[in-house]
């Protein structure tokens, strides 16, 4: 890391704090780092990757859901990001204006803790397409040609099946490393599904009952949102292992969402793919917090009840 580090700045201006907290701390910025840019983060997408100005280190101004919009864009330039928290939970962007600037030496120098996140790689393919990406009985075959996916994303978190309106039960077959499985695991009734990362296993996935995954750990999860079954608990599996979900019955409402961020309808017959993507996020964490810590003190894990 250079003595001057160059620092871009992604800002949530929807959120007057950050516009008023950028008063005082730009300049402080400035005199301590090469500030490269100061964008918006409404306006930054992944068609401007190759256009964003080279940087050592990027600072997300907004909260969690501010940083979850930039990880794909960051990830493709091997970014590390820190996240200035100016939302609500702040369990990803874990500092404040203030962290910053009692840390700041630790993090110029690159010697602030940071943890390589995994990613999720997702792709939706059409009705017709080759079942399971044509691993299904092709062992030691040749495997048929896949078509274009019809959707391509990335997500940090998650990426959730909502069945959507008219909000009937949707159907779905779960397949999991299908060129060594040969068969689906299972097929399922419910109001859809989530498959998140470490990283995700505290937002949806927790609210749906799954499992909360360290963010060292090398693994997807798979929970069900209100499947018509009893015996339907989530299950991690290895970040080696590819995911596929076959939607048999649809709704007219029926979609994938990415990180709460990115959406596309979805339609009976039709395949979702997911793997683990080829690239990790960098995050840097606040010298003060632990995972586990922040797991106490802002998620109230294991918390006792209180006398009201």
């Amino acid at each position: 890391m250079p003595d001057r580090p160059r620092v871009l700045l992604l800002c949530n201006f929807s959120k007057p704090m950050v516009t008023e907290a950028l008063q005082t701390f730009a300049p402080w910025l400035a005199e301590r780092a090469e500030v490269v840019g100061q964008l918006d983060t409404r306006a930054v997408s992944l068609d401007m990757v190759d256009g964003l100005p080279e940087t050592d280190l990027a600072f997300v101004l907004g909260g969690d859901g501010t940083l979850l919009s930039q990880a794909q864009v960051m990830v493709e330039r091997g970014v590390p990001i820190l996240g200035i928290n100016f939302g609500k939970l702040g369990f990803l962007a874990e500092f404040s204006v203030e962290d910053v600037n009692k840390h700041w030496d630790l993090i110029a120098s690159g010697k602030a803790r940071m943890t390589e996140r995994i990613m999720l790689d997702v792709a939706v393919y059409p009705e017709g397409a080759p079942q399971w990406g044509g691993l299904n009985g092709h062992a030691g075959g040749e495997r048929p040609e896949m078509p274009e996916p019809v959707f391509k994303g990335t997500a940090l978190n998650d990426a959730v099946i909502v069945a959507g309106p008219p909000y009937r039960m949707v159907e779905i077959e779960l397949i999991i490393e299908p060129q060594w499985s040969r068969q689906s695991a299972t097929t399922f009734r419910g109001d859809g599904v989530v498959v998140s990362t470490p990283s995700g296993s505290t937002a949806y996935n927790l609210s749906a009952g799954g499992p909360i995954i360290s963010p060292g750990i090398d693994g997807m999860c798979v929970s069900p949102l209100n499947p018509q079954s009893l015996a339907f608990r989530p299950i991690v599996f290895s970040g080696q292992c590819d995911c596929w979900m076959h939607l048999h019955y649809a709704n007219e409402g029926t979609a994938l969402v990415l990180d709460g961020q990115a959406s596309t309808p979805l339609a009976k017959g039709q395949q979702v793919a997911i793997t683990k993507y080829t690239k990790t996020l960098s995050l840097i964490h606040n010298p003060e917090l632990s995972y586990w810590t922040m797991l106490s003190h802002k998620m109230h894990w294991a918390a006792s009840p209180r006398r009201v």
